[in-house]
């Protein structure tokens, strides 16, 4: 009788305090291709009412909570043309992985420099700079993406 009352707070237990698991990256991915985006959004980037580029933004839900965005850029000048690509990974709504693509190709010559970074949860929530050769504020950026994320969701 000890036992089956051991067995049923231990059952009970378990269910009622145990804490939501994290999904690993590539869960996370496979649950994104198979379910729809929660918001696409996109637009043009002025500079001097000049259009110079244009930006877009995706996030995917699971379970009503934040897992997967990703942000998009493309800027255009005289010389240079740059594209940005950046995917989040989210548990409880907070960074646990960011993957980062930059390109810089010369309009003359179409030479191409390109720029690739994966941060851990770690690296995610840091306020080091993650140096870049096309001496981009990356760390900003990536801060301000991910509150734009956040606190645009819709309830």
């Amino acid at each position: 009788m000890k036992m089956k009352k051991l067995l049923i707070l231990l059952f009970i237990t378990t269910f009622c305090f145990s804490q939501e698991k994290a999904l690993t990256i590539s869960q996370i991915d496979s649950i994104v291709k198979k379910i729809r985006p929660k918001i696409e959004s996109s637009g043009i980037l002025k500079k001097k009412k000049k259009i110079i580029g244009g930006f877009g933004n995706t996030i995917y839900e699971y379970k009503k909570k934040l897992i997967y965005s990703y942000y998009n850029e493309s800027t255009k000048e005289k010389e240079f043309e740059f594209f940005h690509f950046y995917e989040f990974y989210y548990f409880n709504e907070s960074p646990i992985f960011i993957k980062i693509n930059i390109e810089k190709t010369n309009i003359k010559d179409k030479s191409k420099e390109v720029f690739k970074a994966e941060l851990n949860e770690t690296e995610s929530t840091s306020f080091k700079e993650i140096k870049n050769p096309f001496l981009i504020n990356l760390r900003m950026k990536l801060n301000r993406i991910i509150f734009d994320f956040i606190n645009n969701m819709p309830e």
